[in-house]
């Protein structure tokens, strides 16, 4: 079917819902309206009957940021970009979905464009349209549909001002706030598709006025970006009666092997660790004291603490490698290349290799909460792996 069909929903559910549906080979509009709420949304599917869906949200509900990546982008450094912008952010980053977009190179850097929205608020729109038997193929902010050939551009919508600057640099604003925010933004000549405020001191052109649905969908075909990846990545429609009476138990059937999968991939994984571990302890002890045989390293290591009084080096040493071997032991993913006591600073320095960036920061904070100073020197992709150095002291 060649006709499409845009839904722009609100951010809550009791706010009106602009819809049209509109013929991308002739550019011809068959149908529009406006719905005063979500609630009207199962209706609307019974009279349209199906057809692909481009759902719109406000640009207001996301942000988009773009992202200066340390290295090249590997799939550690992707994971970790929530964390790279915490500082940016005023909400927390673990209820926020964040979708990755088109990524860029900028001289001899990388940068990763995203966009950002409350999980919460994503699942509710996902929610609203599944409800009505809607499944959208793509979801995204809906000022990013705005051209922006001639710098920025502004239409009104629905009491808002959506307004693009950039090619990923979009928003909405409430009208109330629309001629306050162009006097805080101080921005260049906007072209305008809808009659412009007389009142409003901005420079600005007037382009042929639009529906703003009508100028939106006209530019869809364009943008490929969406808010649904991952998990909320759409899926292919199947036999709901199929789903009906097998739904339970192939979920049971998936969750058991995936559990039971997991419980010994990460049994096997936790003693491969715990091996690799105590073979490094074992030769650490071994090149400090050469000639003992080592049956039990724990023994062994306090009896060496009891033998060398409160405050010998020795001592130090062996209480610092200790506390590693323990907390080691408790981190996933981390593996130590070499390990180097400094006498003259009371210090244990290491030398490890971690699946992610997290691994070190979780060893890192172990650690300290344990009562040690540590210090984490810079830290490297290497393949799929991240490298780095890290020493630690007792606390002054």
């Amino acid at each position: 079917m060649s006709e499409q069909l845009l839904i722009r929903l609100g951010s809550r559910a009791e706010q009106s819902i602009s819809w049209l549906v509109w013929s991308p080979s002739s550019q011809d509009v068959i149908a529009s309206g406006t719905l005063n709420s979500a609630a009207e949304l199962p209706a609307l599917a019974e009279r349209l009957g199906p057809r692909p869906v481009l759902a719109l949200v406000p640009a207001a509900d996301v942000v988009l940021k773009e992202v200066t990546l340390p290295t090249k982008p590997s799939r550690q450094i992707l994971q970790a970009l929530p964390y790279m912008l915490e500082d940016e952010i005023t909400e927390d980053i673990e209820q926020l979905w964040l979708a990755h977009a088109a990524l860029k190179k900028e001289q001899d850097q990388y940068v990763q464009q995203v966009a950002l929205c409350k999980r919460q608020q994503l699942e509710q729109w996902l929610a609203w349209l599944a409800d009505a038997g809607f499944q959208p193929r793509q979801l995204l902010p809906d000022a990013l549909l705005l051209p922006i050939e001639q710098g920025p551009a502004a239409i009104e919508l629905d009491g808002s001002w959506l307004l693009r600057q950039a090619e990923w640099q979009a928003t909405s604003i409430e009208q109330d706030w629309w001629p306050d925010y162009l006097q805080l933004a101080a921005l260049p000549e906007i072209t305008s598709y809808s009659p412009w405020p007389a009142s409003i001191q901005q420079p600005h052109q007037l382009a042929e006025p639009e529906l703003p649905l009508l100028l939106l969908a006209k530019h869809s075909q364009s943008q490929s970006f969406s808010l649904l990846q991952g998990e909320f990545a759409p899926k292919r429609q199947s036999n709901r009666l199929w789903q009906q009476w097998r739904g339970a138990a192939v979920l049971a059937g998936v969750c058991l092997t995936l559990y039971l999968g997991l419980t010994a991939i990460e049994g096997w994984r936790y003693g491969q660790q715990a091996r690799l571990l105590q073979q490094e302890a074992i030769r650490t002890y071994q090149a400090a004291f050469p000639g003992e045989s080592v049956v039990n390293l724990r023994a062994l290591v306090q009896r060496k603490l009891q033998q060398a009084g409160g405050g010998d080096q020795q001592q130090h040493f062996l209480s610092l490698l200790l506390a590693l071997q323990n907390n080691l032991a408790t981190v996933q993913g981390i593996q130590l290349d070499n390990l180097r006591y400094e006498a003259r600073r009371n210090e244990l320095r290491f030398q490890a290799r971690a699946d992610s960036f997290q691994s070190f920061e979780r060893l890192k904070s172990q650690l300290e909460q344990a009562g040690y100073q540590v210090d984490q020197g810079a830290l490297s992709n290497d393949g799929n792996k991240v490298q780095g150095t890290v020493s630690m002291r007792s606390q002054p």
